[in-house]
C-alpha cells in the first residue's frame, strides 16, 4: 500500500469497510474479527477516531508481536496482511483482513 492509497482510504472515513484506531490493543482484534465475519476490511493503526495521522511507535518486533497476538486470540485463526506506511514522519499499520470462508470467527476470552 502506497502513502496514497493511505490518505485515500482516510479521506474516505470510516465505514464497515475500514476502521481507525490509534494504538493496537483488544479492540483492534474485535474489529479484525467482525470484518472476517462479513466482507472483509482495513483496520489503521495509527489514525485518530477524528481521521488524523497521529502515528504509532514500532520497533522490530511490534508487528510480528501483534500478528502472534491475533493469531492466538481468534478462532479460527485469523491472519490479517500487514502494511506499514510513513506518512509526513508517522508510521501507520494497516491491516487487511480478508472475509473469511467459515463463519463464525470468534475472539477467544
Amino acid at each position: 500500500m502506497t502513502e496514497k492509497a493511505l490518505l485515500h482510504l482516510i479521506n474516505s472515513g470510516e465505514s464497515e469497510n475500514l476502521a481507525f484506531k490509534s494504538t493496537f490493543n483488544k479492540e483492534v482484534i474485535e474489529t479484525l474479527v467482525s470484518f472476517a465475519n462479513i466482507s472483509g476490511a482495513y483496520v489503521l493503526i495509527g489514525v485518530s477516531s477524528s481521521a488524523k495521522i497521529i502515528g504509532v511507535d514500532l520497533n522490530d518486533e511490534s508487528v510480528q508481536n501483534w500478528i502472534n497476538e491475533i493469531k492466538s486470540k481468534t478462532n479460527f485463526t485469523i491472519v490479517p496482511e500487514v502494511f506499514i506506511i510513513e506518512s509526513n514522519n508517522q508510521k501507520v499499520v494497516a491491516l487487511k483482513i480478508d472475509e473469511y470462508p467459515i463463519k463464525p470467527v470468534s475472539v477467544q476470552g
